[in-house]
């Protein structure tokens, strides 16, 4: 049986739908940056990002506070738990006064519960929040997050990012 099928005339599995794109070229466009990341011993464990209350765990509780960085949301399925994960989203947080890698991960289920929280991080948590984990890079080199940030996303297409940053639309021109 065709795999479409079944889901054309599922309802319910068609909410949970999410469209990857797996571009080579943008991998490779993108490397001269993402390389700098490919230093797997620079990266956190998996780290599920609420407990069993649906609350924040103590393990984003407990992340850096001092430092910046990169971090990605995946989500986690249980069929093959050790090797299913999906790349969900990249993130940034800056380091500054006021934002560092705890706070801006943490200000995720705050903003998944509000009516006016961006739809697609709302989504995220709606359907798959039992089953979200983190990892992150640390760093305190605020231009270099923001490069690693925007090369991951052009390189990746996370489907639940919104914006490409660094890509501007032109104003449109009269075409009479």
């Amino acid at each position: 049986m065709d795999i479409n099928a079944f889901v054309e005339k599922n309802d319910e599995t068609k909410k949970y739908d999410c469209l990857y794109y797996l571009h080579p070229d943008l991998w490779f466009k993108n490397a001269e940056v993402t390389s700098k990341l490919h230093d797997h011993e620079n990266w956190s464990d998996y780290i599920k990002y609420l407990n069993d209350d649906n609350e924040v765990s103590d393990e984003v509780k407990n992340l850096p506070n001092n430092c910046g960085g990169i971090y990605l949301f995946f989500i986690q399925g249980a069929s093959l738990p050790f090797c299913e994960r999906y790349l969900a989203y990249v993130g940034r947080a800056q380091y500054t006064q006021t934002e560092s890698l705890r706070s801006r991960v943490k200000s995720y289920l705050p903003e998944s519960r509000k009516q006016s929280g961006r739809t697609r991080i709302v989504r995220l948590f709606k359907y798959w929040k039992e089953h979200l984990y983190i990892r992150y890079y640390q760093s305190k080199d605020n231009e270099f997050i923001k490069q690693c940030e925007s090369a991951l996303i052009h390189a990746i297409l996370p489907p639940f990012n919104t914006d490409l940053t660094e890509y501007k639309i032109k104003e449109p021109i009269k075409a009479f």
